[in-house]
């Protein structure tokens, strides 16, 4: 039977659409004088921060830009100089907004109530994830283990270092009973290195990249339509299984208990 479930956080269980981050790097970049798109940022959304920056660094438009205002290219001291920016914009941000997605408390006591444990990784710090495991336990969201890559020498996503950490913690050798849920292909590229079953989740996704605002004024066609782009993002990454709603991901741990010979 499934043992385990890792979610992510941005994106998964709280900050609909992950609109933290995207906000924090867009600020920390213009403090540089560079402008990135939102596209540019959800690329390699769910790395490691210091990993991501260093991505973002290395785009074509980033760099012509930053020849272009100083006559160089972006140095080490300019990736600190970002960094430490967007950490400070982001544990703002973050202090000021942490909601909880909908559903998630509900598939969470679920969890507990059949004795799955239920931990986290994240491309945040250990300071990051600090205020928003704060906030989520506030709204009665309190996964048994929290994960970041200072866990694990800095090994981030889409490294399995986390994920290996976990099960180890966890005293499970089979990665077919654990479940890695997330709103990113980085998400699902960390499940498979580690082995174990990949779930994408569609609304409230960094992949989508819209506010719960912005999604619900949608119509009914605009909205099928974008979980659709979603859904074929994840379908070529070769997700296992691809939900709407992270509640849907009861229906999946059944279906895999009892492919498994465990019924309840």
């Amino acid at each position: 039977m499934i043992e385990a479930v890792i979610f992510d956080w941005a994106g998964t269980t709280v900050d609909y659409g992950s609109l933290a981050p995207v906000i924090a790097f867009k600020k920390a970049f213009k403090n540089a004088g560079i402008e990135i798109s939102d596209e540019e940022i959800r690329k390699d959304m769910g790395m490691a921060k210091w990993d991501h920056i260093g991505k973002i660094l290395e785009l074509a438009d980033v760099k012509q830009q930053w020849q272009a205002k100083y006559s160089s290219l972006p140095s080490e001291d300019d990736r600190k100089k970002i960094y430490s920016n967007f950490q400070q914009s982001l544990i703002h941000y973050l202090k000021e907004s942490t909601e909880l997605k909908s559903g998630v408390l509900k598939t969470f006591n679920y969890l507990k109530e059949y004795g799955i444990n239920v931990a986290t990784t994240t491309g945040y710090t250990a300071e990051m994830m600090n205020v928003v495991e704060n906030k989520a336990a506030e709204n009665g969201y309190t996964p048994d283990l929290v994960v970041t890559s200072e866990d694990v020498n800095n090994q981030g996503r889409p490294s399995p270092a986390m994920i290996q950490f976990i099960m180890d913690k966890f005293h499970i050798d089979d990665p077919s009973k654990v479940i890695k849920v997330g709103d990113t292909l980085v998400d699902i590229k960390e499940g498979q290195n580690a082995g174990v079953k990949t779930v994408g989740i569609v609304e409230g996704s960094s992949l989508m990249g819209l506010s719960q605002i912005e999604f619900d004024e949608l119509d009914t066609e605009q909205q099928v339509e974008k979980r659709n782009k979603v859904k074929r993002e994840f379908e070529s990454a070769n997700a296992d299984f691809i939900i709407d709603n992270i509640y849907d991901l009861v229906q999946i741990i059944e279906y895999l208990n009892e492919s498994m010979g465990k019924k309840w």
